[in-house]
């Protein structure tokens, strides 16, 4: 059969099924629709996990407390990370460029009428810097209010809101934070809430030994955050801050760790790996 005749055959059938084929024509530019709008969909969920991650630092990495292990069992028991944690691993990991300790609680903070309970953080002044924050009103505390064990803090971006008042207003103003009072000295930049777990803007930062001997009375840490010196160092620091820890813990060889190192390009990857099935 020629061509000619085979286009006049499917005409013909076109024409005699015009319903079935108007079923067909639409299945297929549903199909490729949906197609379309998946990829779209997948590709605009991975950006938003990589500006997510940019915001909060894609050189970050955080080591936890974990699990104390006697004779090779797990004693059930947290390891608590502490400041010789945090010196040790500054002076020994060349590949990081930055340790910050973070001692936290959920408090009850209020001022004047307005009650709220938000994660307070007591740590050292480059908290704001290795984790990517600017201070959009106000200051960041320095080293000397922390070693003078000042009442200062600084809030998230969301916290003036939560307390009936906005940024600005909020300079100077105090709040007391489990009774003590406080004087709001800054506010941190915008975030924006990282899962229904957590939002970095709903937390206020308060000096690491004001919080260690006025507010929680503990010196046991929360984290620890340690920033590499860039995206190439990520896996060096990693087994550096291992290294180093096992050797401050005193593990020995053949015994698992005691604390957990997670990083946020693991965290990228996983979620990407989520996102890449909208798109495949």
């Amino acid at each position: 059969m020629l061509l000619g005749e085979i286009i006049v055959v499917a005409l013909e059938a076109l024409r005699a099924n015009k319903l079935r084929s108007l079923l067909t024509m639409l299945g297929i530019i549903i199909g490729v629709g949906a197609v379309i709008t998946m990829i779209a969909l997948g590709s605009g969920a991975q950006k938003s996990v990589q500006d997510r991650i940019q915001a909060l630092g894609p050189t970050l990495l955080s080591v936890y407390p974990g699990q104390s292990f006697m004779r090779g069992v797990a004693s059930g028991q947290r390891v608590s990370l502490t400041l010789d944690d945090d010196t040790a691993l500054a002076n020994n990991a060349r590949y990081v460029s930055a340790v910050v300790p973070e001692l936290s609680s959920n408090l009850q903070v209020q001022k004047g009428d307005q009650n709220i309970n938000v994660n307070v953080v007591g740590t050292t002044p480059n908290y704001a810097p290795v984790h990517n924050y600017t201070i959009t009103a106000g200051r960041m505390f320095t080293a000397g209010d922390d070693a003078a064990r000042r009442r200062v803090a600084v809030v998230g971006s969301a916290v003036p809101d939560m307390l009936n008042s906005n940024r600005d207003a909020m300079i100077g103003q105090e709040v007391l934070i489990r009774g003590i009072s406080f004087e709001i000295i800054g506010v941190l930049s915008e975030k924006g809430s990282q899962g229904s777990f957590f939002n970095p803007d709903e937390q206020i930062l308060i000096p690491l030994q004001t919080a260690r001997y006025r507010v929680m009375g503990t010196d046991r840490l929360r984290s620890l955050t340690a920033q590499a010196n860039d995206l190439q160092s990520m896996n060096l620091a990693m087994i550096e801050i291992e290294r180093v820890l096992r050797r401050q813990h005193k593990i020995r060889p053949g015994q698992d760790n005691d604390f957990q190192i997670r990083n946020q390009t693991d965290i990228l990857a996983t979620l990407q790996q989520t996102t890449d099935t909208f798109k495949y």
